[in-house]
């Protein structure tokens, strides 16, 4: 075997390490028997197989083959609502975000014009500024305008981040496309007509995984969310789950993890085409 081929095939076996243990342990937490989970040391799986927390989290009681009753979570309606604002919010970021990034990217990556570097270096500096760098800022200005506590406020705060990480992200997939403008508008195309018809159509694999790592964001997005809507009608799932205790812990991101999974399951072969568009000779 190669030597190149070994080392990938032991970055792969460390990058699955890394990713699989920690979502091995929460399952772990959340099957367990809730007495077992003050054992030490822990055990490597569940001894007595129980659904509790995936149940109670919900609003539910549970009663177990033994008998055991165990009463809904205190946080159960916090976790419910949590869920569906994250979704909503993750879905009106996402669709913001494509409908102002799709033709800043463009604009970026294949037109010329006036002090383009230096608005491409500032798009790139808004977000390679910490969250918690500007998080006082947004609080002290949503506090005044009253957007402390609300999906509105959220939403705004997300795009700030969305926006300019994604526009990086597509401004090199526009600029690899094949350069079929001047054809298009041999076709009597315009330019809007060109970009509608024509790049757009092209560039559509970029811009599912553009949706999708826009939708990732908002969804796991904590810091903001923490201040900004911890206790409020608009908490996020993100949110919601930081008080919790290790076995409704555990449950609760299960159920967090399951709409970004579905949406990568669904979208994995447009992920892995954007990284097949021939450069530019």
């Amino acid at each position: 075997m190669k030597k190149g081929a070994a080392v990938t095939i032991v970055a792969v076996i460390l990058v699955l390490l890394w990713t699989l243990i920690p979502l091995y342990w929460f399952g772990r937490l959340a099957f367990q028997h809730p007495a077992d989970m003050t054992v030490f040391p822990p055990h490597f799986y569940p001894k007595r197989i129980n659904i509790t927390g995936f149940v109670n989290i919900l609003g539910f009681s549970y009663t177990s083959k033994s008998g055991d009753v165990f009463s809904p979570s205190g946080m159960a309606e916090q976790i419910k609502k949590g869920l569906l604002n994250s979704f909503i919010l993750s879905v009106i970021v996402t669709f913001i975000t494509m409908i102002v990034v799709v033709p800043l990217a463009y604009t970026f990556g294949r037109l010329e014009f006036k002090h383009k570097n230096t608005l491409t270096f500032a798009v790139l500096l808004s977000f390679a500024l910490p969250p918690i760098f500007v998080l006082i800022p947004f609080y002290i200005l949503f506090t005044k305008i009253r957007l402390v506590g609300t999906l509105r406020g959220l939403i705004l705060v997300d795009l700030t981040i969305t926006i300019p990480f994604v526009t990086w992200m597509l401004l090199g997939y526009f600029r690899n496309l094949p350069p079929v403008e001047r054809l298009a508008r041999v076709d009597r195309y315009s330019r809007l007509g060109a970009f509608v018809r024509v790049i757009i159509p092209m560039g559509r694999v970029g811009i599912a995984v553009g949706a999708v790592i826009s939708f990732l964001f908002t969804w796991n997005e904590y810091t903001f969310s923490q201040i900004l809507s911890t206790g409020s009608s608009a908490t996020t799932i993100a949110a919601s789950v930081s008080r919790l205790g290790p076995g409704y812990l555990a449950a609760a991101v299960i159920y967090s993890l399951i709409p970004p999974f579905i949406i990568v399951f669904l979208l994995q072969k447009h992920i892995a085409k954007m990284y097949m568009v021939e450069p530019l000779g």
